[in-house]
């Protein structure tokens, strides 16, 4: 019996080394064409929002305005969305999902590759535009805050879509329903439930910016860091919650 342990560990990879080949795995995976120019063109377009925000009587504000609008409430999530629900959902529409249960590594190792991939790609193709976005507005000070607002909003929006795509059917309508309605409409419209969306605690961290006034902020910066960061880890959880429960064909 003991032979067959040391045999069994000594099969199983080390978790830093799996984990790495498994987010290598779906990095590639998501890097596609079509999604690159999807996402990039929605981020072009916040620069050129941006370069018109320029001419308004207050540029700061304007550039806020733009990230806090489109940027929050359209670019990050759509960007996650997209990626997000399809990290783990393409290898259950492929069928290949079977092929990483059988290898010997724990399960909580494919969600966070996931989580990590997803976020890996979002968070450049929209934080940096919209820190581009500011400063065609002529509003450098507002760079620093929309950049971090957009990475955190990005790390946020990878946990839930990610759980999500493991976690529902039609994953991709799910959450397009949840941006639209509740991460925009809800948090425009009714009275304290920024504080339940990412939306609003991203806010939060663009409020940041110097001499501007950014709406529907859930709470302090600070706060919102914290947040933020526990909406991923929990969207982590629940994914590999989701994946130990899977029936895998």
């Amino acid at each position: 019996m003991s032979a067959v342990c040391v045999v069994a560990d000594q099969a199983r990879p080390g978790a830093l080394v799996s984990l790495l080949a498994l987010y290598r795995l779906l990095l590639r995976m998501q890097i596609t064409v079509t999604r690159l120019l999807g996402i990039a063109g929605l981020g072009a377009l916040a620069i050129l929002i941006g370069l018109f925000a320029r001419w308004d009587d207050n540029p700061a504000q304007a550039a806020a305005d733009v990230v806090s609008n489109y940027g929050l409430g359209i670019l990050v999530p759509f960007a996650a969305l997209w990626l997000g629900t399809s990290a783990i959902g393409d290898l259950v529409d492929d069928r290949l999902l079977v092929y990483l249960w059988l290898k010997p590594v724990a399960r909580w190792q494919l969600p966070a590759a996931a989580v990590l991939a997803t976020a890996s790609v979002v968070l450049p193709l929209t934080a940096v535009p919209l820190a581009v976005s500011t400063l065609a507005a002529g509003a450098g000070d507002v760079a620093p805050a929309a950049f971090l607002a957009g990475s955190l909003a990005a790390l946020a929006y990878s946990g839930l879509f990610v759980a999500a795509g493991i976690a529902f059917r039609r994953a991709v309508w799910w959450g397009l329903a949840f941006v639209l309605v509740w991460e925009n409409v809800v948090t425009h419209t009714a009275e304290g439930a920024a504080r339940f969306t990412v939306n609003g605690w991203a806010s939060s961290v663009l409020g940041l910016a110097p001499d501007v006034d950014v709406s529907h902020q859930a709470g302090s910066a600070g706060a919102a860091f914290v947040v933020l960061v526990a909406i991923a880890v929990v969207g982590w959880l629940i994914a590999t919650w989701r994946y130990r429960r899977a029936d895998v064909d």
